[in-house]
């Protein structure tokens, strides 16, 4: 994990394979971990991104056959839900005092973890959640984080959209629906459709809107 010694206003948390280098096709991601329209505001220090994702490399053979991925999927779905994990997330957070968190897809489910197993500090009053990569009948059980949904001094966003292939593909592995596709019926979240328009990758097409995204920390 990195360190943390300044004081941020926004946490990223990021999803799925961002340490991965796959031969000549793909190259780790750099300090942004995917949230690339925010690179300005993490080169200015104002926000940081809490990278948790395993540094893997795969050979040309290897980059070509999906059930690497697959494996690679399945190892960080199960860090991400590591009591280690969690536990650095709510350090990090503790230590940077935000005020804001934006997670993506399997973020998301680090993110809901985290809370219910350490709450949150009093600090932060938005967590905004991207394509999240969790189960429906995920709940929030943390009772403090709960009266603070109820009282309206935290407030949760879960930007979904339905045709995200990334998302349809999990949900098939899963058999069961997800957050980031159509909602999370949940006491005090907010859905808010999101219209997925970015190609290559729609998944990550919230994480590259310039538009979009830096507008969420600055309201």
């Amino acid at each position: 994990m990195l360190p943390y010694s300044h004081m941020t206003k926004t946490i990223l948390v990021h999803g799925y394979a961002v340490g991965l280098k796959a031969s000549i096709f793909r190259q780790p991601l750099g300090e942004h971990a995917g949230f690339s329209a925010l690179n300005n505001e993490i080169i200015t220090g104002d926000v940081k991104t809490f990278r948790w994702s395993k540094n893997i490399a795969l050979s040309l053979f290897q980059s070509a056959n999906p059930f690497q991925y697959l494996k690679l999927y399945r190892d960080e779905e199960k860090f991400s839900q590591s009591s280690e994990t969690q536990s650095a997330l709510f350090d990090c957070i503790t230590t940077e005092n935000p005020s804001t968190i934006i997670c993506h897809s399997l973020g998301c489910r680090l993110m809901i973890g985290m809370m219910n197993a350490h709450g949150i500090p009093q600090s932060i009053s938005k967590i905004i959640l991207l394509q999240g990569d969790v189960p429906t009948s995920t709940s929030i059980t943390n009772s403090s984080i709960l009266d603070r949904l109820t009282t309206k001094t935290l407030t949760i966003e879960n930007y979904h959209c339905w045709w995200d292939q990334s998302l349809l593909a999990s949900s098939i592995v899963h058999r069961e629906n997800r957050i980031g596709l159509m909602g999370w019926k949940h006491a005090g979240v907010k859905n808010i459709f999101y219209p997925l328009l970015k190609p290559l990758n729609l998944h990550t097409s919230p994480m590259r809107d310039r538009e979009f995204l830096p507008k969420i920390i600055n309201t």
